[in-house]
């Protein structure tokens, strides 16, 4: 039989403290009854802590952050599809335009082209004189069809080189405004010289356009003409302007689109001098919101 260690009385049941370990009767069994030791050590260690006051974040210098064409901050920006994006597009376009054009001149033989037949392949695609007003669709689908392999290459080696630079500048959405709109006009502006039958195809006049609105947003990016001469973009492009101006007093070029080329690259050039404006506007703005920023502060 347990024995109490408070007064020593003999228990059938004692109760066992939790907090000492000793036994104890039904009189004594509560700690503060028995004066228990353990209790008050117990309650010292687990004595909640004061909280310490949190810390008000100290202040860190304003710095200012922004978009260059949104004026918002660089983490607020939408993501999507990374800007070079239209430009790879495109020349995927293009080249597989072209596959399809290989492929239906095989299958189709002589009825792929044949000059004043409007129900030939081609015309479907190739826009002219004779059919633009019937199919008006052509000044979009003339874009992408080219007359031979090096027509081809010298479009896409063109494109590849300063597409994505320009997207990358002035988005993608702005891009492809620019692609489209210097095609068709380069098309529009050569149909007026070109004999009604004439086909016209290729993608030089939207490319031209990039590369004039290239040259007047970023004159001095060096270049390698013929992969040999290093100029800066504003001499070549000059170049090719007076070039072209050349070709088409002189009528020479024969079945070169010399006034498509000549109308692109006016268009290029016409929409850089905006996209120009637009930034120095947006300049101007940045730098009355940051004085504004500094005289608040």
């Amino acid at each position: 039989m347990a024995v109490c260690d408070k007064c020593g009385k003999e228990v059938a049941l004692p109760f066992r403290c939790s907090y000492c370990g000793g036994d104890y009767c039904a009189e004594h069994r509560l700690p503060e009854n028995h004066g228990c030791q353990g209790k008050e050590i117990v309650t010292l260690k687990e004595a909640p802590q004061p909280i310490e006051a949190e810390k008000a974040p100290e202040p860190q210098p304003y710095q200012f952050r922004y978009d260059f064409y949104t004026l918002k901050p660089p983490e607020k920006r939408r993501r999507g599809f990374p800007r070079p994006a239209a430009s790879l597009i495109l020349l995927v376009l293009i080249v597989s335009v072209f596959i399809v054009q290989l492929a239906a001149q095989f299958l189709l033989g002589s009825a792929y082209y044949r000059p004043g037949d409007h129900g030939s392949f081609l015309y479907f695609l190739a826009t002219s004189g004779a059919t633009v007003f019937a199919r008006p669709w052509t000044l979009v689908t003339s874009i992408f069809v080219h007359g031979g392999f090096l027509h081809l290459f010298f479009n896409c080696l063109v494109l590849l080189s300063f597409g994505p630079i320009l997207e990358t500048r002035i988005g993608s959405k702005r891009f492809l405004f620019l692609f489209f709109v210097s095609g068709i006009l380069a098309a529009l502006g050569q149909l007026f010289f070109t004999a009604p039958e004439a086909m016209l195809l290729g993608a030089s006049g939207a490319i031209l356009g990039v590369l004039g609105t290239l040259t007047v947003l970023a004159p001095r990016l060096p270049v390698l003409l013929f992969f040999i001469i290093p100029l800066r973009l504003w001499m070549a492009t000059l170049g090719l302007g007076i070039l072209s101006v050349l070709l088409v007093v002189f009528e020479v070029g024969g079945s070169i689109a010399n006034v498509a080329h000549l109308v692109g690259l006016v268009v290029g050039v016409i929409y850089g001098y905006q996209l120009k404006r637009e930034e120095r506007r947006t300049q101007e703005m940045f730098f009355r919101r940051f004085l504004g920023q500094i005289l608040a502060s």
